[in-house]
């Protein structure tokens, strides 16, 4: 063989070795990548099942704020209702008389 033909062969052999070094490199890449993507996603399936609790609950909180108001405001009538009842009722007098009080001369 010639020098020229062993110097072809070896620069083939290290070309494709240093192909072979990159594509496993990028391999382990790509595999590092999809255990991150899968991470990922599970972070991202749990962030959205947190958003939809939470707009349930914001739901339920809506719903129980207007009930609120409701029963404010019906509390509010009632009160209403009933100051007019109480003027009504005559006001008893106390049977006892109270004296005036004077103050002691001192000297």
């Amino acid at each position: 063989m010639e020098t020229k033909t062993i110097v072809q062969y070896v620069v083939a052999g290290v070309v494709v070795a240093g192909s072979l070094f990159v594509a496993y490199n990028a391999q382990d890449k790509i595999t590092d990548q999809a255990s991150e993507i899968k991470i990922l996603q599970n972070q991202v399936a749990a962030l959205n099942d947190k958003a939809t609790e939470n707009e349930e609950l914001a739901t339920k909180n809506k719903a129980l704020e207007a009930e609120v108001k409701n029963l404010e405001a019906k509390l509010g009538a009632k009160t209403k209702e009933a100051a007019p009842q109480k003027k009504s009722k005559p006001v008893a007098k106390s049977k006892v008389a109270k004296k005036a009080h004077k103050p002691s001369k001192k000297k």
